[in-house]
């Protein structure tokens, strides 16, 4: 399981104060979102390309012929250069921290030290592919609904902006009292379309301040605590954190580092904040002689069910095999979690819209209905 012989892991401290500031090094300016699929192809061509005992520049430049990205492609090529020249391969990673983060330049670092880098970047192809699939699986369940309400906004919007108006001159001629539901309409328009401009300009400033203040740790810290915190969402995003969390640490101790570096591993690559406590509260007992399951004890996103199996693995010597297990096991509770909230959701919004974009046509009709009666 998890430990380096006594000379790696000696290597690897001496290492382990550059890694950080590697990771800070250089950004280069065509650096933008690649996809996660690109990284992880070329992280398994890589593997293949080591593993039939092709050179490491050799199968840098096989590989590159098949990344068909452009942007990632100068990065690999960059790379390259520097591997070339006569850095490690896990150094050149990390010059590229948008692309490469912790855990990828780690166990690369790892792969380089204990003679088997073709193995560890398969494992990290592996790990990175279920981090993907985990990943997808909660945007759907958030950008779906999301997706539905932005239409409807949009619908609501055209309407009172652009349709209603069109009826206020006609009501205007009845020289008659309208129905409380058509004035509230009419007066919705009315702000919308006399103050379009402020409203716009307050929205973008909204989005702005926000942005700004998400990027605050006390920001970032209130955002994380909201989203654990919203019903089914949050116990969603908990679980997908669990499943994460419990397959990259795995990882880690299958790729032979040490249960104390693991944590700090970890804590640099965590994306919640209050993940990122914790993991630093369980990182400082661990070094204080505690096991990994005490150190979870008074955990806020750990289960007991978790610290339970992580106890029997402890015991019998397989803890990177119960971490993985912890992990299908979330994985599939997130994939459970993730269909029920689809198959709900989808025909509750619908109705929802259907009723609001309802209620504003029968507001606007009600006037002619009543002329029509009084007609009639």
């Amino acid at each position: 399981m998890g430990n380096l012989p006594p000379h790696i892991a000696k290597q690897r401290k001496g290492k382990s104060k550059n890694t950080s500031l590697l990771s800070k090094e250089i950004k280069l300016p065509f650096l933008k979102e690649v996809p996660d699929k690109e990284v992880i192809e070329f992280t398994r061509n890589l593997a293949v390309m080591l593993k039939a005992k092709l050179p490491l520049v050799k199968a840098l430049d096989t590989t590159i012929k098949q990344i068909s990205h452009s942007k990632f492609k100068s990065i690999v090529e960059d790379v390259r250069k520097q591997v070339k020249k006569g850095q490690s391969l896990s150094k050149a990673f990390a010059k590229h921290p948008a692309i490469f983060d912790t855990i990828y330049v780690q166990l690369a670092e790892v792969g380089e030290v204990s003679g088997v880098l073709d193995d560890i970047l398969l494992r990290l192809s592996a790990y990175q592919e279920k981090a993907h699939k985990l990943k997808q699986r909660v945007r759907m369940a958030l950008v779906y609904p999301s997706i539905i309400v932005g239409v409807a906004v949009s619908a609501v919007t055209f309407l009172l902006v652009f349709v209603v108006p069109t009826f206020v001159d006609m009501y205007r001629d009845f020289n008659a009292e309208l129905p409380g539901p058509t004035k509230i309409i009419l007066s919705i328009s009315e702000f919308l379309t006399g103050n379009i401009l402020l409203i716009a300009g307050a929205l973008v400033l909204l989005i702005f301040v926000f942005s700004y203040f998400s990027k605050t740790p006390k920001g970032s810290n209130l955002i994380d605590k909201a989203k654990l915190g919203i019903p089914y969402f949050g116990k969603l995003y908990k679980k997908s954190l669990v499943g994460q969390f419990t397959k990259t640490l795995a990882t880690l101790l299958q790729s032979g580092v040490t249960l104390s570096e693991s944590m700090r591993v970890l804590k640099n690559s965590s994306t919640n904040s209050i993940l990122t406590s914790e993991v630093q509260l369980m990182s400082n007992a661990i070094t204080k002689g505690k096991s990994l399951n005490k150190s979870l004890e008074n955990s806020v996103i750990f289960p007991i069910i978790v610290t339970q199996m992580i106890s029997v693995g402890e015991e019998t010597a397989s803890l990177d095999e119960m971490l993985n297990q912890v992990a299908d096991l979330f994985e599939e509770e997130v994939d459970i979690m993730v269909e029920g909230l689809t198959s709900v959701i989808e025909p509750v919004l619908i109705v929802f819209i259907g009723l609001i974009l309802g209620a504003i046509i029968v507001a606007l009709y009600l006037p002619i209905f009543e002329l029509v009666n009084v007609v009639g």
